[in-house]
Parts: C-alpha cells; structure tokens; sequence
C-alpha cells in the first residue's frame, strides 16, 4: 500500500485533491487507519484514478463521473451521456464560432476606418417567455403614446401596476405612415379580466438582435440601420416567426416624451448547421 503523499507522486494528483475525491465517495483509499486517520492507496486504485481524470479533461463535472464509474450503470446509459456531452460541446462551439464572426466583423469595420465602433452596440440574446396583455390596432405612430395611457389605465383598473414597460410589437409595416399593424402589450404577474379591447397572453421565447438607445414612442428612430447592417455582417437573417419589438423602459429623468428603449429585432443562423458559409 501506499501513504497519500506516495500516491500523490505516483499518480500526480494533488493530495488535496484525493481528499476532496475520498470526501465526495470518487475515489475512497483501500484503507484508513482508525487510529491516525491516514489514508492507504493500492496500485489497482490508479486505474480509477486514471479514469476519473479522463472523463474529467472530456468536461464531465465530478457527479456526471461519478455515475459513469457506477457498477450497475448500462453500457446505453453511459452512451446517452456522452451523446449529451457531445451535444454540449458542439452547441458551445457553434456559440463560439458566432462569437468570433462578430469579432471579425468589428475588426473588419476598424480596419475600414468606420470609426472603429458603431453608433449603437448589438447583443445577441434569446428572450424568455413573458405573460402580456395587450391590445392590437392597425393605426399610425403617432397614436402610440395614446396606446400606452389607455393599456395603463386599463391595468390600473385590474389591479395590476401600471409602472411596467410597454412593448411595441410591429406586426406589420412599420414604415408606413397611417396603416401600421401593431401591438401594445405590458408585462404582467399573472393574466387580469380579458375584455373585447384587452387580452392576455404568452409571448414566445425567441433570440434577438437587441439594441439599446433613446427614443421617442411616436417618431422613428434610425437604430433599425445598425441592426440591419450587424444582422447582414454577422451571419443571421430576420427570423420570420415573430415580430419585431421595441420596449419602452423608462422615460428619461425630466419627465419627457423620450425614453430609454430596447429594439429587438428575432433572428436566425442564415446558414443552418450543413449549410455554407
């Protein structure tokens, strides 16, 4: 047998972490004495060892590898696992690679002389599912901030606070002056009285392209270019599952009509996995 400290060298482990090992039940020594508490490590026990470390450098976490060295685990079991790593894996590469076109994308743009950053900073994130309620109207912009009073209202009316920020979902033709399909929801706690003008729902989990900038409810604003143009650069294209949206956060300090506001704008990869790039 071997103390802790002859084991360490052997192996090239840590003494520290073969305690750490012995205290999570990975890797137990062949014996404790009862008496000093010093541990004993067999040669056999290397081979454990060896795999716990293997399975560890593939980026199993310590009780994924834990079940792998289970006796009574299947052979399909352990298979199913690594099919999930595998596939954890290759998501986490297709996010890098995405990360490193944008990264080009920006040094393409220095390298241009475009005055080495753009005029709004793009996020890619994906949005949660979010419970609304909202109303719909085929109207013009200008009529948005009319929009905003009356769904506050009617929240304040429900019971429902009413210092929430209001979406903007553009359903169709946003660049039209007096026929815009539109939607305005806020986000809710939980669903107040549905009536013919107001209605609950879910909206969608989706990735977007989200900018945040200052605007008016009621004026365009010309944020929808840099969109546009990282959107082209960077690999995707405009999901057409969902609407555009803008969220009007807070207005600013003094109390006037622009606010703080996030334009989001649903994509997708424009080269699914197979296709070229």
């Amino acid at each position: 047998m071997f103390k802790i400290s002859e084991f360490s060298k052997l192996s090239q482990v840590p003494a520290k972490t073969l305690r750490f090992y012995d205290q999570l039940d990975l890797l137990k020594p062949a014996y404790t004495d009862g008496q000093s508490g010093y541990r004993y490590y067999t040669s056999d026990q290397l081979l454990r060892l060896h795999r716990i470390l293997a399975f560890k450098d593939l980026g199993f976490t310590l009780e994924q590898i834990k079940q792998l060295l289970q006796e009574n685990v299947s052979p399909a079991e352990i298979r199913g696992m690594f099919r999930l790593k595998q596939a954890e894996v290759q998501s986490l590469i297709q996010s890098e690679k995405e990360r490193l076109m944008r990264i080009e994308a920006r040094l393409e743009q220095i390298e241009r002389g475009d005055g080495g950053l753009p005029h709004h900073e793009v996020l890619v994130k994906r949005v949660e599912p979010q419970n609304v309620v909202s109303i719909k109207e085929t109207t013009n912009r200008s009529r948005i901030p009319c929009l905003f009073e009356e769904i506050d209202e009617y929240l304040q009316w429900s019971g429902v606070p009413s210092q929430v920020p209001h979406i903007v979902l553009w359903h169709e033709c946003p660049e039209c002056e007096s026929s815009i399909r539109l939607e305005i929801a806020c986000p809710v706690p939980r669903p107040p009285p549905e009536t013919s003008r107001f209605r609950s729902r879910i909206m969608p989990e989706m990735t977007v392209a989200s900018v945040t900038h200052l605007s008016r409810p009621d004026a365009d604003t010309p944020v929808s270019l840099d969109l546009g143009s990282w959107i082209e650069k960077n690999g995707y294209r405009i999901s057409p599952k969902a609407p555009a949206r803008e969220i009007f956060i807070s207005p600013q300090d003094d109390g006037g009509p622009v606010y703080v506001t996030e334009s989001q704008m649903p994509i997708e990869d424009a080269f699914p996995e197979g296709g070229e790039r």
